[in-house]
């Protein structure tokens, strides 16, 4: 499993700024492939991708299936509006784990997406029902680290979305090279965006 993509945000007053890096043969930190800037607080249909920071012309955008529909399907399309692929929210697993489908331009489920630590996942949801202590606990688990597992068809791990850091939102995204060659990068990268954008992370 090889590193294929960093990802930083970058949290400002009013907007949340999204910088994804390629890697080398190696598997270092290479130049900026793609930036998303999302306005806070603005309801989250569409998110454009460009080349670099100067956002001179889209590169790629996500895009809601139906507006208003923040919670559904996912087109990813290239500068020309192209599909290139797509992600599906799966409702009833994410009632526990929050999980994803990442499907390729024919509509095909390339790998699943799911948060690796069941019981995280889980406090992290009822842990503010808790009596008397569950303000505690939500307060302590913004110091715990998110990380999700890519799965494929067979129910093989292969890939794993990793934070890196404790307070800065900074992740690699790592892939094996079949699960790197059965989906543009460009979905993949909209899919570890998402789980920052769409989640509120």
């Amino acid at each position: 499993m090889q590193p294929r993509l960093f990802v930083e945000q970058k949290l400002t007053a009013f907007v949340n700024k999204y910088r994804v890096f390629g890697t080398t043969d190696g598997g270092e930190r290479a130049g900026l492939a793609a930036f998303a800037q999302q306005k806070r607080f603005k309801f989250k249909e569409e998110l454009t991708f460009y080349a670099d920071e100067r956002k001179a012309a889209p590169a790629f955008t996500m895009r809601a299936e139906k507006v208003f529909d923040v919670h559904g399907r996912y087109f990813v399309e290239d500068a020309q509006g192209t599909p290139i692929g797509a992600l599906r929210k799966s409702f009833g697993k994410s009632l526990l784990a929050s999980t994803w489908e990442v499907l390729d331009a024919g509509g095909n489920v390339v790998f699943g997406v799911t948060e690796s630590s069941r019981t995280l996942a889980i406090l992290r949801r009822f842990a503010g029902f808790l009596p008397y202590v569950g303000d505690l606990f939500e307060f302590v688990l913004v110091f715990f680290r998110y990380h999700f597992d890519f799965i494929d068809a067979a129910g093989a791990k292969v890939g794993k979305y990793q934070k890196n850091t404790l307070f800065r939102d900074h992740y690699t995204l790592y892939l094996t090279d079949e699960a790197a060659a059965a989906v543009d990068w460009r979905v993949v990268a909209a899919m570890c965006v998402a789980l920052d954008a769409l989640q509120s992370r």
